[in-house]
């Protein structure tokens, strides 16, 4: 049987450490379940028991893996739902907090500012990406999420496109006969009321969601509203097939404050600029998702995920008292399918043997305009009309074994293709896609069990990353080949006693020719060389007694440009920019009493350079310390408090450069000291 982890209050990542096997255990026998994955788990956990048949699973994905849990998710208070990754290990996230643009995720030395499509996220394993690779969570609000996967590294093979350092995939719930409704308040006129209802006769299974947040933010002009609400319906044909569909939508309306320069952030972290007064936006998701599972056998299966989804942003902005208000409007509409055939089984001379073969295509349909405006009202015709096609399609195999009983080895095989039209409706010019043949990314993993409790597990992978917009079609005259990336990583995961795990890792990641995106309102990418991507994680989890835990994680990043290339000489051995230090986050979660629940955390992370060439000097550092509390005044009623930025630490939570008209470094003040209360009643 397949067994899933689910966290509390914490982190959580795939199996818990099992009894040692007994003596009597035959030699080729594979270690218990769970004993040799590489998966970190921090906190309670609860042991679900799944079908034992079905793809395979991201804990079961030999790097490193974490997995936020759906207790400590479900009293999570976050103005942007990306911000809940905050407590996973190895993940730092920026937040702009300029209206529909609200935060972004950064994983293994890559950029937040959305210049690299690096992270693939998907929801219930659906992708979630705008074109430009930023990921888009806003469909989701934390009462309905299951759990949160972070699959970080070069060897999973089960996505191409944008899985260049990992991978993000969050979990709704569905299924189970459970009610619940939250209510919460607190500083900045936050309110956000959410409601759950799960019904299910053991055929059908119907899960419905609804919540919506408002807040006037802790800057002026920085009002959101955000309503979302989906359906879920998945029904037992018969003891084999199983079917689904998924519906879900979102709407966003949100000013933007602006960014502030030092000397204004010093008189009044909570202003807004004169110049973005009427700055702001609105965005529409729209999805819906056929989901097949189908057993042939106790040991092969088959699923399958077929989905059209739709994503219009439109926003208006004004970057500096020199230049004029735009108009920007992305529509773009995705359909696609995954297919999965999985086979488990130990009848053919090897023990715990699996063989995974996917399939996955996806077709994008994008309109990109802008247009000059004064007060929101356009003042002529579009400057920017963009109407493009872009087909993404891939297929891999892998497999996996003990090939001795200390032993695990996977292996994997992917190859991606691109294919697509580019039509600028300005100049009536038309483009193909840069014609890159297929893209071959060999995976290889395997981990080794000395002793039970100590698993010392390496990996190797190749994934690509391609230009976006213009980028990935032949406007240039050198067309822009994809960046192979080579990556491989090291790492001890422990857990000799059951109130002590940790994990250290140390990683690398090569680029052969990094393609990033131009922020300088053409919409084309840019070739920035050959770079090098470094680091190593550790994390801590101990549990001295029943009621305590204290958990830890530290990572550092390094990110280097190798050899830019003879047009940017000055910045060959610089680092990249806004790529932190490190990220580190920490904390103490105690339980006096069985109905009370305490939690002090931090989160911290390290500054970054503002320019490739590194000649500003670093900025961005910060370290905010939460606190949260919780109690249980019956069996289905909860309230809790929460205080986020304990001491009221005065930082910044997004610094760049604006390097056109007055150039100048800007900021976006983070929150400043807020309180939350809310009640939870489930029925």
């Amino acid at each position: 049987m397949a067994t899933l982890l689910l966290a509390r209050p914490a982190l959580a990542a795939a199996q818990p450490a099992q009894p040692p096997p007994p003596a009597s255990t035959p030699a080729r026998e594979p270690p218990p379940e769970g004993s040799e994955d590489t998966a970190l788990t921090l906190g309670e956990v609860v042991q679900v028991q799944g079908r034992g048949v079905g793809p395979l699973s991201s804990a079961e994905v030999l790097t490193s893996v974490n997995i936020l849990g759906r207790e400590q998710l479900e009293q999570e208070n976050a103005n942007e739902p990306l911000e809940l990754l905050r407590r996973a290990p190895a993940v730092y996230v920026d937040t702009y907090n300029q209206g529909v643009v609200g935060s972004e995720l950064g994983l293994r030395g890559f950029s937040t500012q959305g210049e690299t499509a690096h992270t693939r996220l998907l929801i219930d394993g659906i992708p979630s990406n705008l074109h430009i690779g930023v990921s888009d969570l806003k469909s989701v609000f934390p009462l309905e999420i299951e759990r949160m996967e972070v699959v970080k590294g070069t060897n999973d093979p089960r996505y191409g496109l944008n899985n260049v350092a990992g991978n993000v995939n969050v979990h709704t719930r569905r299924g189970g006969n459970e009610r619940k409704v939250r209510l919460l308040g607190g500083s900045f006129v936050t309110l956000e009321p959410q409601v759950l209802a799960g019904f299910d006769d053991g055929r059908l299974a119907q899960t419905y969601f609804a919540a919506y947040r408002h807040g006037n933010g802790y800057r002026a002009n920085s009002d959101t509203n955000r309503l979302a609400a989906s359906g879920k319906w998945f029904l037992e044909l018969d003891e084999r097939s199983r079917v689904g569909l998924i519906l879900r939508g979102m709407n966003l309306a949100a000013q933007a404050p602006g960014y502030l320069t030092l000397d204004e952030v010093r008189l009044d972290p909570t202003a807004s600029v004169d110049y973005a007064n009427r700055d702001g936006g609105a965005q529409r998701n729209l999805h819906a998702s056929l989901h097949v599972d189908h057993d042939f056998s106790s040991s092969l299966s088959w699923s399958l995920k077929a989905y059209g989804q739709g994503f219009r942003r439109t926003r208006w902005v004004r970057q500096s008292t020199e230049s004029s208000q735009q108009e920007r409007i992305e529509n773009e509409k995705q359909y696609g399918a995954l297919s999965v055939l999985t086979l488990r089984t130990d009848e053919l001379g090897l023990e715990g043997f699996s063989a995974e073969w996917g399939v996955d295509y996806q077709f994008q349909d994008n309109l990109h305009q802008r247009y000059r405006t004064r007060e929101r009202e356009r003042t002529g015709a579009p400057v920017r009309h963009h109407d493009f096609g872009f087909h993404s399609f891939g297929s891999y195999l892998q497999a996996r074994a003990w090939p001795l009983d200390t032993l695990k080895l996977v292996a994997g095989l992917r190859v991606d293709g691109l294919a697509g039209r580019f039509h600028d409706r300005l100049s009536g010019k038309e483009y193909g896609i840069n014609d890159s043949g297929p893209i071959w990314q060999p995976k290889l993993s395997a981990v080794f069990t000395p002793l039970y409790g100590h698993n010392l597990y390496a990996n190797y992978g190749r994934t690509f990353q391609t230009g976006v917009g213009l980028g990935a079609y032949r406007t240039q005259a050198e067309p822009l080949a994809p960046s192979l990336n080579d990556g491989w990583e090291v790492g001890y995961k422990t857990n000799p006693v059951s109130w002590l795990t940790g994990r250290v890792s140390y990683w690398r990641q090569y680029a052969s020719n990094e393609v990033q995106l131009r922020f300088d309102n053409s919409g084309d990418s840019e070739n920035v060389g050959q770079t090098l991507r470094r680091g190593f994680d550790v994390e801590l989890n101990l549990q001295p007694l029943e009621p305590l835990l204290v958990w830890g994680a530290f990572s550092r990043h390094v990110s280097e440009q190798v050899e830019p290339g003879l047009a940017f000489p000055a910045r060959k051995g610089k680092e990249l920019d806004h790529v932190p230090d490190f990220s580190a986050k920490a904390g103490v979660d105690y339980r006096p009493l069985p109905a009370l629940r305490t939690s002090l955390w931090m989160y911290a992370q390290g500054d970054y350079y503002l320019d490739k060439e590194n000649t500003l000097g670093q900025y961005g550092d910060y370290l905010t310390l939460n606190l949260d509390l919780s109690y249980e005044l019956t069996s289905w009623l909860q309230v809790a408090v929460q205080v986020k930025n304990l001491l009221d630490a005065r930082y910044s939570s997004s610094v760049w450069y604006r390097n056109f008209e007055a150039n100048a470094v800007l900021y976006n003040p983070a929150d400043g000291r807020s309180f939350y209360v809310s009640t939870t009643a489930t029925f």
